[in-house]
């Protein structure tokens, strides 16, 4: 892998959170993720849980035509301190309070 990836885009995926932690493996300076049509898991709390784990100073999110977003997983994207440009066009967020 390219040493000095900082962007990684995945677009029609149901295996995200497998990809990032396997990239993590390489790659601890991800700054830009950018997610379209992809699965984000049963609720997407796992998922967005190991993109804070792995990835706390991305700064760029975008998750455009991604389903389902909970709630839950909606709540976690202001761990996220150094976001500076998030997307959730066209994601439909359930229950958000």
């Amino acid at each position: 892998m390219a040493p000095a990836l900082h962007s990684l885009i995945l677009c029609e995926r149901g295996d995200v959170e497998l990809i990032l932690e396997y990239h993590f493996r390489y790659h601890h300076d991800l700054r830009k993720l950018i997610l379209e049509h992809c699965w984000l898991g049963d609720d997407s709390t796992g998922l967005l849980s190991s993109i804070v784990a792995l990835y706390p100073d991305l700064e760029v999110l975008s998750m455009e035509f991604c389903h389902p977003l909970s709630s839950t997983g909606y709540s976690l994207i202001p761990c996220l301190k150094k976001l500076s440009e998030l997307n959730l066009s066209y994601c439909r967020v359930n229950c958000v309070c």
